[in-house]
């Protein structure tokens, strides 16, 4: 089955920065013989147009930035912010895992209402500010172990987590939530 890759980090800024994970993702997934759709989006609409069609997918990623505040949590697309209930309902209740590469949207105040309303029943994203490539590299051994090594998300997971954790910038930078 195919994994649904979304590169929402299309601005010139972010292409010149290096913020462009899912584009890599894309490439070495490819690499590995793995089908893949990958979509650039950078309008709302977009976005919530293709989650609204019923989307058969069995892992989704999106590489986006995110930001969770005091009263807010959202994540950022290059012309609008997106809430998590702004989501299609049950838009990933048939989803293995949703990967978000986007800062904080690991964070309960994203993760849960996130959950809630799209059914996603694996989550997996950062709980801090990550860098790109600490975002990629961290992805990448997880799709690489799930789709090479033929693991499950859950056990893909428990060994990215342990093989990552005893370098600085991943001690505790990803969160897993289960629904």
């Amino acid at each position: 089955m195919a994994m649904l890759i979304l590169e929402c980090c299309t601005k010139k800024a972010d292409y010149n920065n290096g913020y462009r994970d899912g584009y890599v993702l894309n490439e070495f997934l490819r690499m590995i013989d793995h089908p893949v759709d990958y979509r650039e989006i950078s309008r709302k609409s977009d976005l919530l147009d293709l989650l609204s069609d019923d989307p058969c997918y069995e892992h989704v990623y999106i590489s986006s930035h995110g930001m969770v505040q005091e009263d807010e949590a959202y994540l950022q697309l290059p012309r609008a912010r997106v809430y998590p209930e702004d989501f299609p309902e049950g838009c990933f209740a048939n989803t293995e895992l949703v990967a978000l590469s986007a800062c904080s949207l690991g964070k309960a105040a994203f993760a849960d209402p996130f959950m809630e309303q799209t059914g996603a029943r694996l989550l997996v994203g950062p709980k801090k500010e990550v860098l790109f490539a600490d975002s990629a590299i961290f992805f990448l051994n997880l799709f690489y172990l799930m789709h090479r090594q033929e693991r499950g998300a859950k056990g893909a997971l428990a060994r990215t987590i342990d093989f990552l954790k005893s370098t600085r910038p991943f001690t505790g930078a990803f969160a897993v939530r289960t629904g």
